[in-house]
């Protein structure tokens, strides 16, 4: 008898070794980007996925003309590493490092931080691409939209 409680008590430390364990990992932190909107906030991990590219689709408020905005999402931040347009207007750059299927195309790798945003109207159209997946897609409701890289809990991004 005593040597069944002996290992009944062996295998109940076991079992709080693991939960304690398994609790441990799953609050340590990782790097995420966490894009929010008005319409709701997305997270994704860069433990797997170490670099990721981020694009935002939109139509200039002014030309109503295509835009992408290209990026590289790092666990040290948001990297603008090219933009495309197709028109000459307000707020556009006027340099560009070439022209291809329709768009005037500027080159470029510039450290942006770990934070970046803009504003959207429902004009704009925008929509938000993450690696080959759509997180939003023409976003209806006016406001700001915030790229963030930070550090959250593991599990917080499993249950995300």
């Amino acid at each position: 008898m005593k040597k069944r409680g002996l290992r009944f008590q062996k295998s109940l430390s076991v079992k709080i070794a693991l939960i304690l364990t398994l609790l441990g990992i799953s609050l340590l932190p990782i790097n995420v980007l966490e894009i929010q909107t008005e319409e709701g906030t997305e997270t994704c991990s860069l433990f797997l996925n170490p670099e990721i590219i981020l694009e935002v689709y939109y139509t200039h408020s002014v030309s109503l003309t295509a835009v992408v905005d290209i990026y590289r999402i790092n666990k040290n931040g948001i990297w603008a590493i090219e933009e495309r347009w197709q028109q000459f207007d307000a707020g556009q750059p006027i340099d560009f490092s070439k022209i291809e299927k329709g768009f005037f195309i500027k080159e470029m790798n510039m450290f942006l931080g770990k934070e970046w945003s803009y504003w959207f109207i429902p004009l704009n159209r925008a929509s938000i691409k993450l690696g080959s997946k759509y997180v939003f897609h023409e976003i209806k409701k006016e406001g700001k939209v915030i790229f963030r890289v930070k550090r959250a809990p593991f599990l917080f991004t499993l249950i995300n």
